[in-house]
Parts: structure tokens; C-alpha cells; sequence
């Protein structure tokens, strides 16, 4: 009996206006989107080829190690084609220093040249399941009992030994019929264009993860139907149930998943960013505080000057044409100066990680209340199955700073900052005497650098006073004639890559929540018919 009123309601559904339309729309809708998606995807993937490339040569082409700073590339997620989750919003670069510890991601996952025309079409595979999905779910189900009550054929079946039970199940059955066809077509649709797509492959884990998103979208399909008849069975017209339906349907897509954000930043604060950088900047001053004490207990090279040198953030510095001594002022500077450092980075670990901690309860507010919509349930599992959110992303940032942690020790390992070559790529056989430097360069002009500054001091041209000191070019006074380093033996950033299971670690809650909710709408909705006037 089930089976012959699931039957006759599919046929009923299959002819009529609703069905061709929800149909085009998701011919329509989802192969643009998806086709609109892999090439975003394409340009995202042809950056980060650019990027990891520039990278590479970047860690290949520098002769010391106070300029060994790799920097990760987040690999674009091929999933983010079906749901973007939080990738548009988060960086896909990270620096590695050992002055700080990573915090946010920097860069921009978005590739268009024309920012101007970010938001053209940016809806994804996800959204239109969250919208199309909920609304066909609806269409199908909120007349399903008024209209045979309108056309006096629920009566009809009533007086005869057909139970209500039975009855409500064959509605069920049948509108999932009608459903499911749409829901595999879409999933099928976009399946075959990632197949047709050439350059673009999933692996076994992601399509275990494609058919995770398609599981979640029949469950939140199944959760509206149950919507659609609980209202059919509380009503007594199609037209008010349409109108409840329609109501709830853009209460719990649109309002409430967006008014989530809205009050978690309304009601939960998160730490002060400007507060963050006062405090950062205490540790920084009160380590460079640090550093001038111990520059200023070293003891004093011959001659304070250096032929050539570069300098910049985070501890780097190259330099040629030294003195001996000046060359080992600078070794027992590194040597004292970049564990301290590291040492500040640690410390200011502490309130950067309160803060993250800040933003992490502000994001898991929103969730929460969004949860009290289905369409929200389903964003959060549905961009976990993508690996484009929140927790994914958090995972990998952690992955990152263990990376430093690995590259610090690798580092320390080697015992490079009290060595030279953590500064200078010149041997330290070919180290001179301040005087012998003067000497060289000068041609034998002057003997020492006292005869050199005695000379200069009387100099007005201050050019004049370093010509003389280019007479003769040295061979370890510029960086050209020294080879790049070799650092093959150095730790590379391997993240582990999304699983199935790793995926939906943190939505098995969640998705157990939906499951649990679907249940609870069934069974209102058999409770409600069970005493509905079927007259």
C-alpha cells in the first residue's frame, strides 16, 4: 500500500509545472556555478604554482643561513569547487621567522584581476544545495495534505482501511522520489564536468568526501519535507500552508544563518587587535633592550667597518670585507642575539594565542546559533565534507607552527648562529687584520688603519675618503664570487592532507544533530496528521 501511494504521488509530482522547474534551475544553476568554480579553481592552482616556484628559488639562491626563511603555500582545496567555506576570506601564505610565531595566514585566495568584479557570481555548488534544495523540499511538500483535503480525496481514504501512518509514509516516500532524481542529477552533473575538466583530478579521499556533502544534502533535503508536511498537517488550505512554508523557508536560510554573525559580534567580543600589537610591542622593545646590552658588553672590533652588508627583518644579515675581529664581533652577536629572540617569540605566544582564542569563541558563537536553522547545519558540515572551514584551516595553521618549531631545531642542530656562515659565506681562513684590509685595499698607500684615519680626518671631500679604499678590489668584498647554499638537508612542510573521517571529525556532532532534527519534524508531523481533520 506504502508503495502504491509513493508511486501515485511521484507521478503527480512528475508532471507538474514544480518538477520542470526545480529541474531547470539545477540544470541551470549548478553547472554554471561549478563551471564558474573550476575556473577560479584553475587560476588559483596556477598561483600557487607561481608562488611555490618563487618560493623554491627564493630558499635556492641565498649564501647564508641569517637568510634561510622558508615561506608555505597553501595548496587551493579542488573540494572548494562545491563550497568555499572560509578559503575566500583567509591568506594561503605563511612566512616562517624565527623572531614570531605564525599567527593569520597573509595573501588573498581570490585570483581575479578585476577586484572590482570579486562578487560577480561568487555563489557556489553549496549555496545553491543550501537555497534550491530547502525551497524544492518545500514546493513539494506543503500541499501534500491540504490539496487532497481540498480535493476531498484525503477523506475518501480515510473510510477505507488505509491507516494514517501508512498514508504518511507513502507522502514521504514519494516526495523523496520526486527529490532524490534532482538531488543525484546535480551531484552527477557536477561530477561529470570535474571528470570533462582535463587538468583537474580528485583523489579516492576527496570523492569519499564529495559523497559525504551528497549524504548531508539528502538529509537536509529530508529534514524541509518533514517541514512542508508538519505545516501541511497544521493547516487547513494550501494557500496558508504555502504561505507558513514560504515564511519559514527564508526565516531559516537567510535570517538566521546571517543573523548569527551579526549577534556573535554583537554579544561576544573578541580581543582588540590594536591591544595585541601594544602588547607585542612591549616583548619586541623589551628585547631589543636586551640585544643593546649585550652589543654593548662585546668587546670592540679592531675596525667598525664593513665593505659591503645587507640587512633586514627577523635577524638577517650578510656581510663581506670585514676585519677578523669585526667578523667576530658579529658571530657573538647572532650567537647571543637569535636565541633571544626565539625566546620572544615563545613568550609573545601567549597573548597571540588568547587572541586566536578570541576569534576561535566569536566563530563558534556564530555556529551555534546558526545551528538553530537547518540551512546553517548544513553550511558548517557541508564546508567541513569541502575542507574550506574554520577548523580545517586551524589545523593547518597548527601544522605550520609545529613546521617552526622543527625549523628552529633544525637550526639550533646545526649549531649555525654561533657559526660565520649564519652571516658570511667567507671562509674564515681568508679573515685579514683591519690593518692588512687597509694595506690591500689602499694599495699600500697607508700601512694601518691609524695612518688611514689620521689621512682621512684631514679629508673635506668625504668621497675622496673611501676612493682611496676602493684602489684595489678584494676578492671576498661582494657576495658575487661566492657560491649559494645548500640546505637540501633542511625540513620541508609536508601538511597532512584532508581525510573522509578527518573532515567530519568535527561534524559528527552536527551531523548527528540534523539526523536527530529530521527524526523529531517526522515525528511531529505523524503526531499532527494523526489528529488532523481530515473533513
Amino acid at each position: 500500500m506504502i508503495f502504491h501511494i509513493a508511486k501515485k504521488e511521484f507521478l503527480n509530482n512528475l508532471l507538474s509545472a514544480r518538477f520542470v522547474i526545480g529541474f531547470l534551475l539545477c540544470l541551470v544553476l549548478i553547472p554554471f556555478s561549478i563551471l564558474i568554480n573550476v575556473d577560479d579553481y584553475r587560476d588559483q592552482a596556477n598561483q600557487y604554482r607561481l608562488d611555490q616556484a618563487a618560493a623554491e628559488k627564493s630558499l635556492k639562491e641565498i649564501r647564508v643561513y641569517s637568510a634561510l626563511r622558508p615561506q608555505i603555500i597553501f595548496a587551493p582545496e579542488p573540494l572548494g569547487i562545491f563550497g568555499k567555506g572560509i578559503s575566500a576570506q583567509v591568506g594561503n601564505k605563511v612566512w616562517i621567522h624565527l623572531g614570531e610565531m605564525p599567527l593569520l595566514a597573509e595573501g588573498i585566495a581570490a585570483t581575479r584581476d578585476n577586484r572590482f568584479l570579486a562578487s560577480f557570481f561568487s555563489i557556489d555548488f553549496v549555496d545553491i544545495a543550501a537555497i534550491i534544495f530547502s525551497l524544492l523540499a518545500l514546493l513539494f511538500s506543503f500541499d501534500a495534505l491540504t490539496r487532497e483535503k481540498e480535493n476531498g480525496t484525503l477523506r475518501l481514504q480515510m473510510a477505507n482501511s488505509l491507516s494514517r501512518s501508512k498514508l504518511l509514509a507513502g507522502k514521504v516516500v514519494g516526495i523523496l522520489m520526486t527529490l532524490l532524481p534532482i538531488l543525484v542529477f546535480c551531484f552527477l552533473l557536477g561530477s561529470v564536468v570535474i571528470l570533462l575538466s582535463g587538468d583537474l583530478s580528485f583523489t579516492n579521499s576527496e570523492w569519499g568526501r564529495l559523497a559525504a556533502l551528497a549524504f548531508a544534502s539528502l538529509i537536509y533535503l529530508a529534514v524541509f519535507i518533514f517541514i512542508g508536511l508538519l505545516v501541511s498537517s497544521r493547516t487547513k488550505s494550501s494557500v496558508t500552508s504555502l504561505v507558513l512554508c514560504l515564511f519559514l523557508w527564508v526565516l531559516l536560510v537567510f535570517i538566521v544563518p546571517n543573523l548569527s554573525s551579526y549577534f556573535a559580534e554583537s554579544f561576544v567580543g573578541i580581543q582588540s587587535r590594536d591591544n595585541l600589537d601594544r602588547v607585542l610591542n612591549d616583548f619586541d622593545r623589551s628585547t631589543l633592550e636586551r640585544i643593546a646590552v649585550v652589543e654593548k658588553n662585546l668587546p670592540r672590533p679592531d675596525w667598525q667597518m664593513s665593505w659591503y652588508m645587507s640587512s633586514a627583518e627577523d635577524g638577517y644579515r650578510e656581510l663581506y670585507g670585514l676585519s677578523a675581529s669585526y667578523f667576530e664581533w658579529e658571530r657573538q652577536r647572532a650567537s647571543a642575539v637569535e636565541p633571544m629572540r626565539i625566546d620572544n617569540a615563545d613568550k609573545k605566544w601567549g597573548p597571540q594565542r588568547a587572541y586566536l582564542d578570541s576569534l576561535d569563541r566569536q566563530a563558534r558563537a556564530a555556529d551555534f546559533m546558526a545551528m538553530i536553522s537547518p540551512a546553517g547545519i548544513f553550511r558548517i558540515i557541508a564546508s567541513a565534507s569541502c575542507g574550506t572551514d574554520r577548523a580545517t584551516h586551524q589545523k593547518r595553521m597548527d601544522e605550520v607552527r609545529r613546521y617552526r618549531e622543527t625549523f628552529v631545531r633544525y637550526l639550533q642542530g646545526k649549531n649555525i648562529f654561533a657559526s660565520t656562515a649564519y652571516i658570511t659565506p667567507t671562509p674564515p681562513s681568508a679573515f685579514r687584520t683591519a690593518d692588512a684590509l687597509v694595506t690591500a685595499r689602499t694599495g699600500g698607500k697607508f700601512k694601518s688603519v691609524k695612518e688611514y684615519d689620521d689621512w682621512a680626518s684631514n679629508q673635506k671631500d668625504f668621497r675622496a675618503r673611501w676612493a682611496v679604499l676602493g684602489t684595489v678590489k678584494l676578492p671576498n668584498d661582494r657576495p658575487d664570487g661566492f657560491p649559494y647554499l645548500t640546505v637540501d638537508d633542511m625540513p620541508r612542510f609536508t601538511g597532512r592532507a584532508v581525510t573522509v573521517f578527518g573532515a567530519l571529525e568535527g561534524s559528527i556532532l552536527r551531523l548527528g544533530l540534523i539526523l536527530f532534527e529530521s527524526l523529531i519534524l517526522f515525528a511531529l508531523a505523524y503526531i499532527a496528521f494523526i489528529k488532523y481533520d481530515v473533513r
